[in-house]
């Protein structure tokens, strides 16, 4: 098979925008192949897949043993066939014949841009869930995107969005299109669960411990200790501290 420019150029390109290893995506391409092979032929244990890393060159080979009489031509060959591949080979010797149907190779390629699409899903999902989770119990920033109509507000927090349910938010408290506003990171999913991903409050305690520690310079300097703290949000908060 020739070079295969245009799968080389994407791989480059997610390697260089995605941060997704060439090498990562090339073992699940070749991984998408067999799987291939085995939907085509009905099974896959003797198929071999080489994949140039330098050129994306791929070749997928079926070994077959060499008998007198064909039985099962996905792993056999005849001693005829074998030997119009190569005079050498006699019977029970491995031969590799190289896959090269045309509807294999249109199911190939479609399985290699959905390995790497679904490839890209799960590296994005990986990076937004290192990146929040390293963020948990800490205050970020996010923008008011819509509120809903049972009053959920969708929140732009940078590489990702999240929803500050009815329940985590202020009574009374209004918000409008473009405000910013302060969240505290209760906790992040699991990457490989659906739904939101990081979930916010503003009615959490620790949010208040958070802000204090932010704008108060003896509490940052570890001059005075918050030992706890009762808050009823949107009326009042009772705080505990000690000097050291």
């Amino acid at each position: 098979m020739a070079k295969n420019n245009e799968l080389l150029e994407a791989l480059n390109i997610l390697e260089q925008e995605k941060n997704i290893s060439k090498e990562t995506l090339l073992e699940a391409i070749e991984n998408s192949l067999i799987t291939a092979c085995k939907n085509h032929f009905g099974k896959s244990e003797n198929v071999k897949v080489n994949i140039d890393p330098e050129t994306c060159e791929y070749h997928v080979f079926q070994e077959k043993k060499v008998v007198e009489k064909v039985e099962d031509p996905v792993e056999e060959i005849s001693l005829v066939n074998a030997k119009m591949i190569d005079s050498k080979y006699e019977l029970d010797d491995i031969v590799n014949v190289e896959v090269k149907s045309k509807e294999f190779g249109r199911i190939a390629t479609q399985n290699a841009k959905n390995v790497i699409l679904q490839k890209i899903r799960e590296e994005e999902k990986a990076a937004l869930y290192n990146e929040y989770h390293s963020k948990e119990k800490e205050i970020i920033t996010g923008i008011v995107q819509r509120i809903d109509e049972k009053g959920n507000v969708l929140v732009d927090i940078g590489r990702t969005q999240t929803t500050l349910k009815v329940s985590d938010q202020v009574k009374g408290e209004t918000f409008e299109r473009g405000d910013r506003i302060k969240l505290y990171v209760v906790s992040v999913s699991n990457k490989e669960k659906p739904g939101t991903l990081v979930r916010v409050s503003r009615t959490s305690p620790q949010l208040v411990e958070r802000l204090f520690e932010e704008e108060v310079t003896e509490i940052k300097d570890g001059i005075v200790e918050i030992m706890g703290i009762a808050r009823e949000a949107g009326s009042r908060t009772k705080m505990a501290v000690r000097a050291k």
